[in-house]
């Protein structure tokens, strides 16, 4: 309770000030989809924008240099998925780390008959559980500048925090009773088939490609469709944007 008491009384802190205006522009400049909030929205995202800013461990690696601008692009784009819920800034993340674009990682591969490789791969942002959130600005800025190319790897990454946050990496983010996990299972199941099924008849799809590696990155792919592409979600399927609505609380396709 007392942690409780301490965060809310140094967010009240921070918000006690109005939001410099000049963060307004840098926000309009490098988060494009703001042009679609409602003023309400927008004067949320700004709030949540500030707490964010202020909250979190920024580092840069590769020698990229952490700026102003680049603190407020993360917390703009990864603010705008917050919007449906009544208290989010991504409370048990504490360190953002940003590299200046693509970035190498090692990882280990297990064939099909357990045999376990050392390998090296090339990346554009991850998330691990609560733990640190890692990012490509170069991909940063993509994402922010254009809104509705179904791309954007803040999104993405701030979509596996939410998956992750039952401490369960599989692709269903914490929801409201059995109810909704019984949709969730029903819907996001059959369409993480259909899309595998799709890509091995070598049919083009909606859902980009690397949605079909497992269920929790169908998530994060489907959650940047949903802001990023909301009318044409719907086309595709009424159900999968339906059950995305339902988790994220809002309906971006009515603000477009």
């Amino acid at each position: 309770m007392i942690f409780t008491w301490l965060r809310n009384r140094r967010r009240k802190k921070i918000l006690s000030a109005p939001m410099p205006g000049h963060w307004e522009a840098v926000l309009n400049q490098n988060v494009a989809q703001l042009a679609r909030l409602t003023p309400s929205q927008r004067s949320l995202l700004y709030q949540r924008v500030q707490i964010f800013v202020k909250e979190k461990y920024w580092e840069g690696c590769n020698g990229f240099e952490i700026t102003e601008e680049v603190k407020l692009t993360i917390a703009g784009q990864a603010c705008l998925i917050t919007l449906g819920f009544a208290s989010d800034c991504f409370d048990r993340l504490k360190t953002v780390l940003v590299y200046p674009d693509t970035y190498a990682a090692k990882e280990t591969l297990v064939n099909s008959i357990g045999v376990m490789t050392e390998g090296t791969s090339f990346r554009l942002g991850e998330s691990w559980g609560q733990g640190p959130i890692i990012l490509s600005w170069e991909s940063i800025r993509e994402g922010g500048e254009i809104p509705d190319d179904g791309r954007n790897v803040v999104i993405h990454e701030f979509a596996h925090y939410y998956d992750a946050v039952d401490h369960q990496f599989n692709g269903t983010p914490p929801l409201n009773g059995p109810e909704e996990y019984e949709r969730w299972n029903e819907v996001m199941t059959a369409e993480y088939e259909s899309l595998v099924s799709q890509l091995r008849h070598g049919h083009d799809t909606f859902i980009d490609p690397y949605g079909a590696t497992n269920p929790a990155e169908f998530f994060a792919v489907c959650s940047e469709h949903f802001f990023e592409q909301p009318h044409q979600m719907q086309e595709y399927s009424v159900d999968l944007y339906e059950t995305l609505r339902m988790f994220y609380r809002q309906d971006p396709a009515r603000a477009v």
